[in-house]
């Protein structure tokens, strides 16, 4: 399960799951880009 959360700052971060992240190789410091799809959002991974 995907969690927004709020910092004392007022910033908005997402916690993604170990096993999705280790599985499509994410590390700390990887950005995503969110694009608006009809049915959702889709995630880019930038490297």
């Amino acid at each position: 399960m995907v969690k927004i959360q709020k910092l004392p700052s007022g910033q908005l971060t997402i916690t993604i799951p170990k096993a999705i992240a280790e599985y499509e190789g994410l590390d700390k410091g990887v950005e995503l880009e969110f694009k608006k799809h009809p049915k959702g959002f889709l995630l880019e991974v930038k490297r």
